[in-house]
């Protein structure tokens, strides 16, 4: 049984093998942390993939321990590939139909592209046949394997046609807040040690210049200061082949930032890929784990006051991929308990929509269009249900389209959903 969701910011202790097996005791259970960057098992689940007392932990990643040395059950970052091929077996078929089904989310929540990153070919297959059906324009960023492979081909990043281009390598620095694997410049404030680097700095540079070698920009996940800081420094020290590509190098996240590194990313053209949802429902733990350190936690304004290009996205599914709630959260920045989080960062609702749309098309190398309503634009524009400029920045989040149209073709029509009609959820009118 495979499941994702749980968070236990606030469970008085941690997960372990034994809760899962008084439910499941002979059936394996993987259970994915909301980011994906933690799972949860339990014994079955261990012995099923044949880990114990004498696995090593991987570079980067760590079997979590009881006091004997046994597994107890909580796995974090590369040590979850462990039990990939459990996973696999409980996989269920991915077809067009579902496809469509989330394309039509996606459109009622006037969404009409994205920038997606799938592990492997197959999953590369299917959103290149989704965009081929005119469903959603589509940036689809790769993993190492692809990039050796297109390298063979002849292929590079930025190559497609207006629905469907290829994109950036996809590399991670390092984990996430939640699970205290982020990399971290200093100690956490709240628990011991300073996260976890998936790579070495040289590694992770050796990584960049292999991929602009074969005509690849780069998106590197990186949450902690520390993170951020060696992602700046590999994409420097090939700056000059990376400039020369179609698509930007772009870092995902930045959800700590040293003082020192917020003027490295306007001289080294970096842009930042960031998601206002993170910040909100993040804020309680950030308090905790950075505390002062927090004055440039998930900085958008200081980014942009510095000019640097700011790209906003959800980092669906780890949160709702529904603009308006991203739109609410970086106008009003409050936090899950609240309070207001660092509200000098906060954004104006035009600076929100640009990084949501130009901004977010500029990442894309333009290839998926500009961004901005023109003449001559291919009509991928969405009309809310009311004036975003006159809403109170609360009440953003209420917003919701009245339809949505992607290419010139209306693909979403308010009247026809059946959360608000009784029909069928995206179906549309049409002439």
């Amino acid at each position: 049984m495979v499941g994702r969701g749980w968070d236990e910011a606030g469970w008085s202790s941690p997960p372990d093998a034994a809760a899962l097996n008084a439910l499941a005791p002979d059936r394996p259970v993987l259970l994915h942390r909301h980011d994906f960057h933690a799972l949860w098992v339990n014994t079955a689940a261990l012995r099923a993939a044949g880990v114990s007392s004498a696995t090593q932990d991987p570079p980067a990643g760590r079997f979590e321990r009881g006091p004997g040395g046994e597994p107890n059950g909580l796995v974090r970052e590369d040590a979850v590939r462990a039990f990939a091929t459990l996973e696999e077996r409980a996989a269920p078929a991915i077809d067009d139909a579902l496809l469509d089904e989330a394309a039509a989310a996606l459109h009622a929540e006037g969404i009409t592209a994205l920038h997606d990153y799938q592990r492997n070919q197959a999953d590369w297959e299917r959103s290149r046949a989704l965009a081929a059906r005119r469903r959603l324009r589509v940036l689809q960023h790769v993993g190492p394997d692809q990039v050796a492979g297109a390298r063979a081909l002849g292929l590079r990043g930025g190559q497609g046609d207006d629905w469907f281009r290829t994109g950036a390598l996809k590399l991670f620095a390092d984990g996430t807040l939640g699970s205290r694997t982020a990399a971290m410049l200093e100690p956490w404030s709240d628990t011991p040690g300073r996260g976890m680097s998936i790579h070495t700095p040289q590694e992770l540079a050796d990584l960049v210049g292999q991929a602009a070698a074969a005509g690849f920009s780069v998106a590197i996940h990186a949450i902690g200061d520390a993170a951020v800081r060696h992602a700046l420094d590999a994409i420097e020290s090939h700056r000059t082949s990376l400039a020369r590509l179609p698509i930007p190098p772009r870092i995902e996240h930045v959800q700590l930032l040293h003082a020192q590194d917020l003027p490295r990313f306007a001289a080294l053209g970096v842009a930042a890929s960031m998601q206002p949802q993170h910040a909100t429902t993040d804020a309680p733990v950030a308090k905790r784990a950075w505390g002062a350190r927090c004055a440039l936690a998930y900085p958008w304004r200081a980014l942009l006051g510095s000019g640097v290009r700011l790209a906003f996205g959800s980092d669906a599914p780890v949160e709702p991929p529904c603009a308006r709630l991203g739109l609410a959260a970086a106008c009003e920045r409050i936090g899950a308990d609240g309070e207001a989080f660092e509200p000098a960062q906060r954004l104006t609702l035009d600076e929100a929509l640009r990084a949501y749309t130009e901004s977010a098309c500029a990442l894309a190398g333009g290839a998926l269009g500009s961004g901005r309503l023109e003449p001559g634009a291919p009509a991928d524009l969405v009309v809310w249900d009311r004036d975003l400029h006159r809403a109170a920045p609360g009440a953003l989040a209420q917003a919701r389209p009245r339809f949505t149209a992607l290419a010139g073709e209306i693909v979403y029509d308010s009247r026809f959903d059946a959360r608000t009609s009784g029909g069928a959820p995206g179906q549309v009118a049409r002439a």
